[in-house]
């Protein structure tokens, strides 16, 4: 087991923080009527929100970037001040700098709780005493204040601890006063790129301009894998033929490999009674994440009853509480556990329209849903099968840089999430960890992380960003099954809860495959891409010859990894140069390009090509060759 990684630079954050007071020093510069809203530490970062005289236009960011540059090579320093607030009312009061008085009467009123994040962590003040905390960037040769803001700091303490950064002016964008759009005070925002050497930020920017090019959205529409259409819904993709095609083939093999476990596949509705998500529990804890409630009336209004109400249905958020009830369907015993389910089942959450990305935040997606209903005795081989069983699909899916969290509860510090350590939290983590450690796998621990309702073992890919995905995840569940009265017969007959345990190799299939877009740049491994061999043609000699190519191709069924995987492949005969071809072919990344003119049909041979490298293979060999892939 190793620790959980470290992924905060202090000394970075702080010379991030100081720079955005240098950013609004020198929009203070170019727009000395500007008011200051508040300037946190971010990713990569920092910004700075401002109400300014005029809209910025792009030609202002290499502007205020000189300023910056020249105000680096200043002696200025940073100056902290503990004030009253009476004073800090006079100091921005003389500034003429009311954002900072709302604040500061703000936290008078009401404290830190009516602040969002960014401006608690921005802003310093002792509450007992009401100490406010002030800085100055000062000109140590003048004694001039060059930007006074309300901060809590801490700061560097000279601009010279600045001079070796590298830092760009990144973008700008609108945004509103403490983000409320009611309120309508819009802002502009400068965001901006701080890293310790300007070598870092060119390796950064390299990285994100990749990063771009492997953007599943683009990808999705040069691949033509997906679509959303505003009349069909924001966060709700259309799947079109290619992209349904690399959809059936990832759930075609997941499924292959779960029902070689001894699970039994199930369907479930998409919809359910009130009744239900209040028994499991998902209207008290996820009621943020669901719809509204449906009225089951048509409508005409039929349907209601003698009080002149519907039942009341949801679009459902999970799976699982249905699952419970296929395991309800008649009674089990201990000769019938582990119980395995699976299903393909598509579930719906609610989802800000600001949030909506591609396939990663939908508002419909289908999970590959497992539930497991076992002994205690069971768990840890039931939990160490589906460890290596995602770890094998991982190999076979071409994942190779991924991490194991063992996400756990923090009773200390929220009780309100957690409730109290019970001994069936002891006994799942307990087990979970036995499994862990009896696989030998590496894997490391996150207080805070775990469900609501048990602890779970998650897997940590890093997207194209840098940043961490969790793609698949098993969860231990203690307390569900009392809700639902779900109980098994042991040898002695008596009633005994199972250990429930949900598990999604795939977590959301639809976020699963914007990862492996991204991952791969849209180039998927042979047998899972939607074209995997496009044979081209350089005239019209070649056709008989191709019609043999054919039969050939359609004799082909791969076996590995995905059992009875049937070849797809396409024709491009069209009147075209043979390069036009060929590059076509690459831009829609054909694992396999098949090339066929008059001199293979005497040689009785195929060029074949992949990514660039070329190479002659018999038509006979053709077969072997291709299932060798």
């Amino acid at each position: 087991m190793s620790q959980q990684p470290q992924n905060s630079n202090p000394e970075l954050n702080i010379k991030r923080h100081s720079f955005a007071h240098v950013m609004a020093a020198a929009v203070k510069d170019m727009f000395p009527e500007a008011r200051f809203g508040v300037g946190p530490v971010i990713e990569n970062g920092c910004y700075y929100d401002f109400i300014l005289p005029r809209t910025l236009i792009p030609e202002d960011l290499p502007l205020l970037e000189e300023k910056i540059v020249a105000l680096l090579k200043r002696n200025l320093i940073f100056k902290v001040q503990e004030v009253t607030f009476e004073r800090a009312i006079e100091i921005f009061t003389e500034l003429k700098q009311p954002l900072k008085l709302e604040l500061l009467n703000d936290l008078a009123t009401r404290g830190t709780t009516s602040m969002s994040q960014e401006e608690a962590e921005t802003i310093g003040i002792d509450l007992l005493n009401l100490k406010i905390t002030i800085y100055r960037l000062e000109d140590e040769d003048t004694g001039e204040d060059l930007f006074v803001d309300l901060c809590r700091g801490p700061h560097i303490k000279s601009v010279q601890e600045l001079g070796k950064l590298g830092f760009k002016l990144d973008k700008f964008s609108g945004s509103y006063w403490r983000g409320d759009q009611k309120r309508n005070i819009k802002m502009q925002r400068i965001y901006a790129l701080v890293f310790n050497t300007q070598s870092d930020l060119n390796n950064f920017l390299y990285q994100r301009e990749e990063a771009q090019k492997r953007d599943h959205r683009l990808l999705g529409q040069q691949l033509e894998i997906f679509t959303i259409h505003e009349e069909v819904g924001a966060g709700l993709p259309l799947y079109l033929p290619k992209g349904g095609l690399i959809r059936r083939t990832l759930e075609s093999y997941c499924w292959q490999e779960a029902k070689k476990a001894g699970y039994q596949y199930v369907y479930t509705p998409h919809i359910g009674k009130s009744d239900l998500f209040a028994r499991s529990g998902h209207l008290d804890h996820y009621r943020d994440g669901m719809y509204a409630p449906i009225e089951m009336i048509n409508l005409k209004g039929e349907g209601k009853d003698e009080t002149g109400k519907g039942e009341v249905f949801y679009l459902k958020p999970m799976n699982c509480p249905m699952h419970h009830y296929i395991y309800l369907y008649k009674p089990r015993s201990y000769r019938d556990l582990p119980y395995r389910l699976y299903e393909y089942g598509t579930v719906y959450r609610y989802e800000e329209s600001g949030v909506l990305t591609g396939l990663i935040r939908v508002r419909g997606f289908t999970q590959n849903d497992a539930h497991v209903y076992c002994t205690p005795e069971q768990l840890t081989e039931v939990i160490g099968e589906a460890i290596n069983r995602f770890t094998r699909a991982y190999k076979d899916i071409g994942i190779t840089d991924y991490k194991i969290r063992f996400s756990l509860p923090d009773f200390e510090n929220d009780k309100e999430k957690y409730g109290e350590e019970t001994q069936e939290w002891r006994d799942s983590i307990r087990d979970m960890r036995k499994a862990l450690d009896a696989l030998g796998v590496d894997y490391y621990d996150a207080i805070g992380e775990a469900a609501f309702y048990g602890p779970k073992i998650d897997f940590q890919v890093k997207n194209v960003n840098g940043k961490e995905d969790t793609l698949s995840t098993i969860q231990v569940d203690y307390s569900i099954a009392p809700k639902f009265n779900i109980t098994y017969k042991d040898k002695d007959g008596k009633d005994k809860v199972p250990v429930i345990i949900h598990m999604a190799l795939m977590g959301s299939i639809d976020r699963f495959m914007a990862f492996m877009l991204e991952m791969t740049g849209g180039r998927l491994p042979f047998w899972l891409a939607p074209e995997q061999v496009r044979i081209l043609t350089i005239n019209d000699q070649v056709e008989d010859y191709v019609r043999q190519i054919k039969s050939v191709l359609d004799s082909i069924v791969l076996m590995k990894p995905l059992k009875y995987n049937e070849l797809r492949y396409t024709i491009d005969n069209n009147n075209e140069s043979l390069s036009k071809k060929i590059r076509e072919a690459e831009l829609q990344k054909i694992p396999v390009i098949l090339i066929v003119g008059p001199k293979d049909i005497e040689a009785h041979e195929i060029s074949v090509r992949m990514q660039n490298k070329e190479e002659k293979v018999k038509l006979e060999d053709l077969k072997n060759w291709l299932e060798s892939i």
